[in-house]
């Protein structure tokens, strides 16, 4: 599933030198020295493949419409969100926040709302893993919601949810840090540094995807707006060549009137020019 993701940011026009192991495109790693992790925790192994066979199954099941992904970002979050939740051992659930440089969440998606209620806690407090792991740009695991102190207020909001243990990574862009991507568990000590490893790659292709994804449909509202401009000139273009046939004018003081008119019936230029030629 995290091929269907590759393959589905190709279709989008994505240009990313990948690797040739994994088809992971290739992004300045987090060094260690950012990753924060919560107490210490004896991890397995670090697998060669870190792709479970969870990642390569039903992927058709999981794979979006491909021409309504173009359409919308909420199909791609909602692909992610799926195949976090399936792909890392021990996760109840995961989500996905789009935030503006401001601060503002845009975009969200989660399993179950379990996962929606842990994410909106952090949002009412303004704290949390999530938070700071896209303020910070940075992996942040919390090991065990009963000892870890970084976030108290949030913390006693997660352990009323069962929950046991975090996981939550930056969705870096190529510009900006687009959110982050987390998921929960209700045991504590779930995750590893492989879930760490797969949970970084999930967050690199889907911030490529989402990065594409909005620029695309900022090209589209663009273009929409550049149409309904020409469209707008062309109107009023014919309705001052019938002020100018009608009346006798000259081409600049057919506009004014037109605009004048328009000033008068609390109308734009164009729609006046709509009324007008709706009349003959």
């Amino acid at each position: 599933m995290v091929a269907q993701l590759l393959s589905t940011s190709l279709l989008l026009g994505a240009h990313k030198v990948c690797s040739p192991v994994l088809g992971v495109p290739q992004q300045d790693g987090i060094p260690e020295s950012a990753l924060e992790h919560g107490p210490p925790l004896e991890l397995d192994s670090v697998t060669t493949n870190p792709l479970s066979p969870a990642l390569t199954e039903g992927s058709l099941v999981l794979a979006p419409d491909l021409v309504q992904t173009r359409k919308s970002l909420q199909p791609v979050l909602d692909l992610t969100t799926s195949i976090a939740a399936n792909s890392i051992k021990h996760a109840s659930g995961a989500g996905v926040s789009l935030i503006a440089e401001d601060g503002t969440k845009t975009s969200t998606a989660s399993t179950n709302p379990l996962v929606s209620l842990a994410d909106e806690r952090q949002y009412e407090l303004g704290q949390g893993p999530c938070l700071d792991s896209w303020s910070k740009s940075v992996l942040i695991r919390i090991d065990d919601l009963n000892e870890d102190a970084r976030w108290p207020q949030w913390a006693e909001a997660a352990r009323a949810l069962h929950l046991g243990s975090v996981l939550s990574t930056p969705l870096l862009g190529g510009t900006r840090n687009l959110g982050a991507i987390k998921v929960y568990s209700d045991k504590p000590r779930a995750f590893d540094r492989d879930a760490e490893n797969l949970l970084l790659q999930l967050a690199d292709l889907a911030a490529l995807l989402v990065e594409n994804l909005q620029m695309l449909i900022s090209a589209e509202r663009f273009s929409d707006s550049v149409k309904a401009a020409l469209e707008s000139r062309q109107l009023i273009a014919l309705a001052q060549g019938l002020l100018v046939e009608r009346h006798q004018l000259s081409p600049q003081a057919a506009f004014t009137r037109l605009v004048e008119d328009a000033q008068r019936h609390h109308r734009t230029a164009a729609q006046e020019a709509t009324a007008l030629l709706a009349e003959q």
